[in-house]
């Protein structure tokens, strides 16, 4: 049920780097009209921000909110899903087990000190049969049966959804979901590489012990996971920004759905 990662590779960054330039030229030769990128805004608020940066990330694999309702998981899970960045249980072991626990070392699975290219894009590749993530350090998601649907079915939900929306309108289908999901998945795996790349504009406001780096650009336009330095600082905290630095300006982006969370939360 858990093996072979990797496959998420080939069926979900791939096909949607691909679908995402597709659909970025229809765009640019007036065939989709701009119109429809409040679709894609939406799409990105929801996939990105809530599904992958709340969800996932804060929520999921660091436990901000642990008394957050069944349907409101639900909600983040199937944004979550839209991602193609695989299901909540294969993205929290990772991110936990491997990323935070050896972070920056030969076991950190997508750190840049095994590659720059390798970090950004053809890191998961090499999650296979053969080398398995161990999702026992998901264990508090593998109790929950909605998680484990969600595991299960992510690929019905991640091709179904669009393709449902596209016997409606195909145009709706590609800007709502397939951009969007090109554009969470790129500016993920951008954070894998300059989250512990110093580059240009990198900087750190902690001496951790890591690599770990602020991106301002990814800090704005990545939900707030530019504040990577800050968030190996601290990574119980909610806010990646100002809450952990003092920083007025290093605003994180996903204080936007404090009030979804909080709300009705035991």
């Amino acid at each position: 049920m858990f093996k072979n990662i990797s496959k998420f590779s080939w069926f979900s960054f791939v096909p949607f780097q691909l679908i995402g330039l597709f659909t970025t030229a229809l765009l640019i030769l007036g065939v989709i009209s701009t119109n429809y990128l409040w679709f894609t805004l939406i799409g990105w608020i929801l996939i990105a921000g809530l599904g992958v940066a709340v969800g996932y990330h804060r929520v999921f694999s660091h436990n901000t909110h642990p008394d957050l309702p069944k349907w409101k998981e639900n909600i983040i899970l199937f944004c979550g899903t839209l991602s193609g960045e695989g299901s909540s249980i294969s993205w929290t072991a990772i991110h936990r087990g491997y990323h935070h626990r050896y972070s920056d070392t030969d076991k950190d699975l997508h750190s840049p000190i095994h590659g720059k290219f390798y970090s950004a894009f053809t890191w998961t590749t090499k999650i296979t049969e053969n080398n398995p993530i161990n999702m026992r350090y998901a264990a508090n998601l593998l109790r929950k049966p909605n998680h484990i649907w969600f595991h299960n079915n992510q690929f019905k939900i991640l091709w179904g959804t669009p393709l449902l929306v596209a016997l409606y309108d195909w145009k709706l289908s590609l800007m709502l979901f397939c951009l969007p999901t090109a554009i969470a998945l790129m500016q993920d795996n951008l954070t894998n590489l300059f989250g512990h790349w110093k580059a240009i504009i990198g900087y750190r406001n902690f001496e951790t012990n890591d690599m770990s780096q602020n991106n301002l650009i990814l800090g704005y336009l990545g939900w707030g996971q530019g504040w990577h330095n800050n968030h190996h600082h601290d990574p119980k905290s909610f806010d990646f920004g100002k809450a952990v630095s003092g920083k007025w300006w290093e605003w994180d982006p996903c204080n936007i759905f404090k009030l979804f969370l909080n709300h009705g939360t035991k």
